[in-house]
């Protein structure tokens, strides 16, 4: 019992390590809810943002006069309007770029172009060191990844949404795909908008709405822990070590008096309150219980034991002290139980009657006759001593040969025999205890026997058999 108690988790740090990795998930949950729920919103407000700009854009691009740009590389009137009210909005509008761009392969270098890329005044007519023309074709400023992601953009009738990660900090870029006059996609009008500083401000807040969930769920698991421990699991412990002192000393107790359980006292009267009382209430149970059990115990021993004697007298010849009829048809039966369901495949029969009985008893009266059936009984118990013994009549034994006996059954018949002419020889011996017996047995063979009672037929046959053999030699 000190063992299981060792082994035994308690209940107070099970309940500790439960609120814990509770809390702990909740805080995760409610955190990340919180964190993906913000940036949610201001991306939200961002999208809006930027698909009015898209939009607005959009609005003043000639296609037709944008494609044909594209593809004589050369510069329209349409196209310096659309320069010049491109840098406009890149004046009027908190944005980091605003471009029109060409995908063209996905060659690590030479695979975008650059259509028209707007810029504010002091960058377009001062520092113009940086400025792309029409026409310009990247080296390596953008990945494969990247061209991959346009192409895909370029397949959509609507505004396009990602994060990119670059050397001046992290943009998020809005892109809407353009179509010519036969509605074939022909470039991507592109703003992207800085949102480093929005990214800080995330990370600021969700790391301060963590603190909060964390230091909410330590308050609420310091105040569950010491309300369970007040109310569940330090009265439970209590009555754990009563009951316990209880077990230890009514183990294997026959005075009632020692039966006896002393109730802890308790805080509060909840569930775990009732529950002693409800203890205490068992034990005065128990006491009455054991009394009985006492009492009873007594009486069905003395019941058992009379049982038993009826038993053994059922079952024992009242001459032999063997196994009587009784018996063997209780044998007949387990052994044709077991043959039923294939457990049994290995057995014999062996039949065996005293000659002469009925002449020992009109010669020298029934007592000797007695004598002569014990004689047999004693040679047969000792021959057959692995084997269980029948006497099925007043002259007639059965040996249900198994095991070692079944295995060495010609050897048996063979001392059988020698006993019986040793008796026989023996010139100090009285006529009746010089007994003669005929002896037949049989094995089980389920090729020719449906059942036990088979085995017991070709025995007997065998035994008077031999009966008229040993007759015939007598005789002669």
């Amino acid at each position: 019992m000190e063992e299981e108690q060792k082994l035994a988790r308690p209940l107070a740090r099970s309940i500790t390590i439960g609120c814990l990795v509770f809390i702990a998930i909740l805080c995760l949950i409610l955190g990340f809810s919180s964190h993906f729920n913000y940036k949610h919103s201001l991306y939200q407000r961002y999208e809006a943002y930027i698909t009015d700009i898209l939009r607005y854009v959009d609005r003043q691009i000639d296609d037709y006069d944008l494609a044909n740009c594209i593809a004589r590389q050369e510069r329209s009137k349409k196209y310096d309007q659309l320069e010049l009210f491109m840098d406009g909005i890149m004046e009027d509008f908190d944005i980091h770029y605003l471009y029109i761009i060409k995908p063209l392969n996905l060659n690590p270098t030479g695979n975008v172009m650059s259509v028209l890329s707007a810029e504010k005044y002091y960058d377009r007519h001062i520092d113009t060191e940086g400025n792309l023309y029409l026409g310009w074709i990247s080296d390596d400023e953008f990945g494969v990844e990247n061209v991959k992601k346009y192409f895909e953009i370029m397949e959509s009738k609507n505004p396009v949404f990602f994060e990119e990660k670059t050397e001046w900090g992290i943009d998020y870029t809005g892109a809407l795909t353009l179509f010519d006059s036969k509605g074939k996609p022909y470039s991507i009008l592109a703003v992207d908008v800085d949102i480093t500083e929005i990214t800080k401000l995330i990370r600021t807040r969700t790391i301060i709405t963590f603190g909060w969930i964390i230091i909410l769920g330590a308050l609420f698991t310091f105040s569950f822990l010491f309300w369970t421990r007040r109310n569940i699991t330090s009265p439970i412990h209590r009555l754990e070590e009563s009951v316990v002192a209880f077990a230890e000393k009514s183990h294997g107790q026959r005075n009632l008096k020692f039966l006896k359980f002393d109730a802890p006292s308790f805080y509060v009267k909840n569930e775990v309150y009732v529950l002693s009382n409800a203890v205490v209430k068992m034990t005065s149970d128990m006491r009455n219980y054991v009394d009985d059990v006492i009492a009873a115990e007594r009486k069905a021993s003395i019941m058992q034991e009379q049982a038993n004697q009826m038993s053994e007298l059922a079952n024992k010849d009242s001459l032999t002290g063997i196994r009587n009829k009784t018996a063997y048809d209780k044998e007949i039966k387990n052994l044709e139980y077991d043959l039923g369901r294939g457990r049994l495949d290995k057995f014999g029969i062996g039949m065996i009657d005293l000659n002469f009985l009925k002449r020992i008893n009109d010669t020298y009266g029934h007592e000797h006759g007695n004598l002569a059936i014990k004689k047999l009984c004693g040679i047969v118990c000792k021959v057959f001593e692995h084997s269980p013994v029948f006497r099925i009549g007043g002259d007639e034994f059965v040996v249900i040969l198994r095991g070692h006996d079944y295995d060495n059954m010609g050897g048996l018949v063979e001392q059988f025999h020698k006993e019986l002419n040793l008796i026989d020889g023996d010139a100090k011996l009285d006529p009746w205890e010089k007994v003669s017996a005929a002896i037949g047995i049989a094995i089980y063979d389920k090729s020719v026997d449906a059942n036990v009672l088979n085995v017991f037929k070709r025995a007997d046959k065998k035994m008077y058999e031999c009966k008229k053999s040993q007759k015939a030699i007598r005789e002669s």
